[in-house]
């Protein structure tokens, strides 16, 4: 078979073309270099898939990170991280500062933060756990319709607090507000009809030292545990 020079020339000329395309990328080795958004040096890592998990292990300058459905594990993000899930667990297992964590229907488990925490799960459980200086800035909303939320905060975590447990007539087990910061705790004493299913409330409200940041925490069939560490 008889190659030609400039055939020979034609396949160096793509072969380096390809090469410095994707050396320009970043991925995990989990992800193909088609999920993930490339960017330079210094960048945040954005990926967004029609479907499947998604495995980050380390995203220095932040991570967006979204999917149809599928479990999300993000290992260490610096700067910021907001992850999207239609139906998975999100795990992220250490962030430096702010958190957004969305599912449609998993548990969402926050394993270290460093900074203000939103997360919400349509049905599912909730762990966030703040460590860091207690003198840190950094709002908590935690919302599930169904599981229970267990919220750890540094001692002498300065925040005031506002958290509301409902539970269905139709219930299997009863459920409860579990703290011992010395919050106010109080119940409905009649069912509400008006969100269809019969339920009542059991809520807790009250300030921690100065009060500086805000928790807010809303279940539905689940218990509610607050503690410090």
């Amino acid at each position: 078979m008889t190659i030609h020079k400039s055939s020979v020339v034609i396949l160096l000329v793509l072969t380096g073309a390809i090469s410095a395309a994707l050396s320009g990328c970043k991925y995990s080795r989990s992800q193909s270099p088609q999920d993930v958004e490339a960017g330079t040096d210094g960048a945040a890592l954005s990926i967004s898939k029609m479907g499947g998990g998604i495995d980050v292990a380390d995203a220095p300058h932040g991570a967006t990170l979204s999917t149809m459905g599928g479990d999300i594990h993000l290992g260490i993000v610096g700067e910021f991280a907001k992850v999207k899930t239609m139906g998975g667990n999100v795990t992220i297992d250490h962030a430096e500062a702010s958190v957004d964590a969305t599912t449609m229907g998993g548990n969402i488990t926050i394993k270290g933060v460093n900074g203000p925490v939103h997360a919400t799960t349509m049905a599912g459980d909730i762990t966030a756990h703040l460590v860091g200086s207690s003198s840190t800035q950094r709002d908590v909303h935690l919302t599930s319709n169904s599981g229970t939320i267990t919220l750890i905060v540094p001692k002498d975590f300065p925040m005031e607090v506002r958290i509301k447990l409902a539970y269905t007539k139709n219930a299997d087990k009863t459920f409860d507000i579990i703290d011992h910061m010395g919050l106010t705790h109080r119940q409905s004493a009649d069912w509400d009809t008006s969100q269809g299913t019969p339920r009542k409330y059991i809520f807790a409200e009250g300030r921690v030292g100065g009060g500086q940041n805000h928790v807010e925490i809303n279940t539905i069939n689940g218990d509610v545990i607050l503690k410090q560490e």
